[in-house]
């Protein structure tokens, strides 16, 4: 047949529909209960146009079970609109079981009376899955947010976040200011061009990414984040989506650090080394002599107001405490201090450092 009179045929239009666009349509004459599938809706149904007759019973054998609808009430299925927009599953002849999309519409007399049932049916089984999966995801994603400190999240290949729930309530942007990597605005301004940079070269590498950046938080206030991420590869080895991590750096505070410096073993060995003795040290610190053998004993003991007196009165006179790249706690001395005991006594400060 000439194309030109292909097209002038409405079935064979539709019939051509179907097949691009993969979707099928049914009706059904309640006058008659006669029912009616085109070629596109028998072949998401997988059953031969040429042999089967199209009826309702046939249809709901098809149906899952749980889907069935009760087509012995047409009106009452139009009145309650179940057939509007409704997702089933039906089980094919072949025993594949499909997620199907059906869109319906009534038809009526001019007295009113309902006489015919007119529907579009599409096949969504991947559209399910997919949605399956990503509900999955999510759900994974909550449970190793509450198994491991900070936030677990998804990217898609660009880096741009799947799910941006958490960094709304972070930061108050809306989800399209979170997609927004042109302005990245809730990302501290000199911090940018590092995360931007780093995300390039873990998308072309497809490699990990690991960057420290400080993020606006919804009061104003900056936190610093590191954010990690791996990337979930397909069999061509191109990128599916990011699945990242991150944790709040949290800053050290270094006045109490080093007040938590001064332990009992440190102010006997500071002692030590001045030769003082320990009513000497409390008349140089302003403290009682009672408090310098409590802290002797154990330091968490006093008041951390003795503690800071008695670590000021060694720092005047040359001696500090501090912790190594290690993190082991160390004494030191000034050179230059005129108050500094004598170089016998700097190798002994060693030896108990």
């Amino acid at each position: 047949m000439a194309a030109h009179k292909l097209f002038k045929s409405p079935d064979a239009k539709l019939r051509l529909a179907e097949e691009k666009v993969g979707f099928g349509t049914w009706t059904w004459d309640l006058e008659t209960s006669e029912v009616v599938w085109s070629p596109g809706l028998c072949r998401i149904l997988g059953v031969d146009p040429h042999t089967v007759v199209p009826t309702i019973e046939l249809y709901q054998s098809l149906c899952h079970p749980e889907d069935q609808l009760d087509f012995n009430d047409a009106i009452g299925i139009v009145s309650s609109r179940k057939l509007e927009s409704r997702i089933f599953r039906v089980i094919r002849p072949d025993g594949a079981q499909r997620y199907l999309h059906s869109k319906a519409e009534p038809h009526f007399e001019r007295n009113g009376a309902l006489v015919m049932l007119m529907g579009v049916i599409r096949d969504v089984t991947e559209e399910q899955a997919l949605m399956g999966e990503f509900a999955s995801q999510r759900e994974v994603a909550k449970v190793l947010t509450h198994l491991v400190e900070g936030t677990v999240w998804r990217a898609y290949p660009d880096g741009k976040l799947i799910e941006t729930t958490h960094w709304m309530k972070l930061t108050g942007q809306t989800p399209q200011e979170a997609r927004d990597w042109d302005r990245l605005a809730a990302i501290h301004p000199d911090d940018r061009g590092a995360f931007r940079q780093a995300w390039r070269d873990a998308i072309v590498g497809r490699t990990a990414l690991d960057v420290t950046i400080r993020v606006r938080l919804l009061d104003g206030s900056f936190q610093r984040r590191r954010c990690r991420a791996h990337p979930l590869l397909d069999g061509t080895g191109s990128i599916q989506q990011w699945i990242g991590h991150s944790t709040t750096i949290q800053e050290r505070s270094e006045r109490p650090a080093q007040e938590a410096l001064l332990t009992s073993a440190q102010i006997r060995a500071a002692r030590a080394l001045l030769d003082w003795t320990g009513p000497e040290l409390a008349d140089r610190a302003a403290v009682s002599f009672s408090t310098i053998r409590r802290m002797e004993q154990d330091a968490s003991s006093v008041r951390q107001e003795s503690l800071v007196r008695v670590r000021s009165t060694f720092a005047s006179v040359g001696i500090t405490f501090s912790v190594d790249a290690r993190g082991k706690r160390t004494m030191s001395f000034f050179e230059d201090d005129e108050a500094l005991p004598s170089e016998d006594d700097a190798g002994a400060l060693k030896r108990h450092g």
